[in-house]
């Protein structure tokens, strides 16, 4: 049933997220047969109408099945180049950065264009989603998935401060979805050719209640 109505279900939640209203009882019922769950209708709603800012329309439709969504690998890898002969608390480090609570001179500014340029040539198959025209932010999707509901993709964000009127990337962190350690490697070969070493890499599997 999953399988062949997964198409049916992910254009049903489509017609119920734009409505921004409680489903019709046709929709409630039509739901309930495509997915074999006794759906109530604000449940149904509320599932429907949040995944634009939650989870993806295919971890959405693999909720009305099982009533929960699928389990989620996590991991954040952060790369830098520290100036020649500085030693600092990595951590700390990043946690300023991330809580834009300041910038440090010690870390050097990276080739951010030479670094995308190489990321898209090792990922040229992957899909390439830009929310910004400057590349500040960027998605990679996976052209084959898993499963329908796995999602895998990753994001780049940049990081650094400014220098002499000009903006300055001193820190790159690759945000990772569902992603095995071969397709991470290819990550660590891009920014091994830059001399950035890896110094955070944070891991958590997400399940929901």
């Amino acid at each position: 049933m999953e399988y062949e109505n997964l198409e049916q279900v992910k254009e049903l939640i489509n017609r119920i997220a734009d409505i921004y209203d409680i489903p019709t009882k046709e929709q409630v019922r039509k739901m309930q047969e495509l997915t074999g769950v006794e759906w109530d209708a604000k449940d149904l709603q509320m599932a429907c109408c949040e995944y634009w800012s939650h989870n993806s329309l295919e971890e959405t439709a693999y909720f009305m099945f099982h009533e929960d969504y699928p389990p989620v690998q996590e991991e954040d890898l952060v790369f830098w180049k520290y100036k020649q002969g500085v030693v600092l608390d990595s951590q700390e480090v990043y946690e300023k950065y991330r809580l834009g609570k300041g910038k440090l001179k010690a870390l050097e500014a990276l080739p951010v264009k030479e670094i995308f340029q190489k990321v898209k040539e090792k990922f040229s198959d992957w899909k390439q989603d830009m929310e910004t025209s400057d590349e500040e932010s960027c998605r990679f999707i996976c052209p084959e998935q898993k499963e329908y509901w796995t999602d895998t993709h990753f994001w780049i964000f940049l990081y650094g401060r400014e220098a002499n009127g000009q903006k300055e990337t001193q820190m790159v962190r690759f945000s990772c979805h569902n992603m095995n350690e071969q397709q991470i490697q290819v990550i660590f070969a891009c920014m091994e050719e830059f001399e950035c070493s890896l110094y955070i890499r944070e891991e958590k599997t997400m399940e929901y209640d």
